[in-house]
């Protein structure tokens, strides 16, 4: 009697793909739990640096408010440190606090006596605008500079072209900017020199913001696109005789991007960092000025708030990078899978 025979590649089959797609759930979960972390260890790193300053949020507070004018008593403080929790044991206080950010109650601030999402809501759309304008004006010129850069290989243009990244990152950003109010706006009139309302308000201190950080990038790109095309599979394709635009294009630049847009996604919390000099400078109202004089003031809600949030957005960008490296290297995903 002839056995009979079951053909096991449709089960092989089914076997890997639910392996992979076990293990690209396995990533998505890991790299969420990174996202978690981050922001935690954010919240957890700026709630004790605060409470750990020598100085009294709430004498800071009254000392502002009644502006000389006698002060306030010792049974005043009291009150007020019971107000706000500032009593409690540290632990707990650090526990409750994870509590109410964790639900959206992001408190009070100690100075306005606002609800922390109403100073923020105030401020955060001129700091939001702010980046995002300079990110427009930072990714597309760093590509632009570094394909153009790395296009004439050792030649005398590319010996000039890569220096000019490392020259106008080694420039202060304060007084980059300084520079820029000067002949923009004090000497030729052309743009507003502080404050500035609408898209005309947005240019030099977008500027500023911007050229440091494409600075960075460029040389990544540079160093990148330089080192891919010393790569044997591009002296295989010149031999082959496709052109040089194609190659260069088409296989080089997409190999050499993967270090670039991991930097991107760092520089986006770089930027954020950035607006603190960039607003002070520009005299913008925004959350880096909100942020340096809540620190100065110690309204531990208000930093915290923007601290957490300068962590999701950082974070966030994070992740989505991770997941766009195996649309940019399809060696990533077959790896993965």
């Amino acid at each position: 009697m002839a056995a009979t025979l079951t053909p096991a590649r449709p089960a092989r089959a089914a076997t890997w793909r639910t392996r992979a797609r076990h293990s690209s759930t396995g990533y998505l979960v890991r790299r969420f739990g990174y996202f978690v972390a981050v922001v935690l260890a954010v919240y957890t790193l700026s709630f004790f640096l605060l409470y750990a300053l020598p100085s009294d949020p709430v004498e800071l507070m009254l000392d502002r408010r009644s502006m000389g004018a006698g002060g306030s008593t010792p049974e005043q403080v009291q009150a007020l440190r019971a107000h706000y929790g500032l009593d409690r044991p540290l632990p707990l206080r650090y526990a409750t606090t994870l509590g109410e950010f964790v639900t959206g109650d992001f408190g009070v601030s100690f100075q306005s006596g606002r609800p922390v999402p109403e100073v923020l809501a105030a401020v955060a759309p001129n700091t939001l605008a702010l980046a995002g304008f300079a990110l427009v004006l930072t990714v597309p010129l760093a590509l632009a500079l570094g394909l153009l850069t790395s296009w004439w290989r050792d030649s005398l243009v590319h010996r000039f072209l890569v220096n000019i990244p490392a020259l106008i990152s080694a420039v202060p950003a304060f007084w980059l900017g300084l520079l820029l109010l000067q002949v923009f706006s004090f000497e030729l009139g052309w743009l507003p020199a502080a404050g500035g309302g609408g898209p005309a308000g947005l240019v030099l201190p977008g500027v500023a913001l911007a050229l440091p950080v494409s600075a960075v990038l460029t040389a990544v790109l540079v160093r990148s696109l330089d080192s891919v095309q010393g790569a044997d599979f591009v002296a295989v394709l010149r031999a082959r005789g496709l052109p040089w635009s194609r190659i260069y294009l088409g296989h080089v630049a997409r190999n050499a991007l993967l270090p670039f847009v991991t930097l991107t996604g760092l520089t986006i919390g770089g930027v954020l960092v950035g607006t603190v000099i960039t607003e002070t400078v520009f005299a913008r109202a925004g959350l880096g000025r909100l942020l340096v004089a809540s620190v100065e003031t110690q309204d531990a809600p208000v930093v915290l708030a923007i601290a957490v949030f300068a962590g999701i957005v950082f974070a966030a960008v994070n992740f989505g990078v991770d997941l766009l490296y195996p649309v940019l290297d399809p060696r990533i995903r077959t790896g993965a899978a």
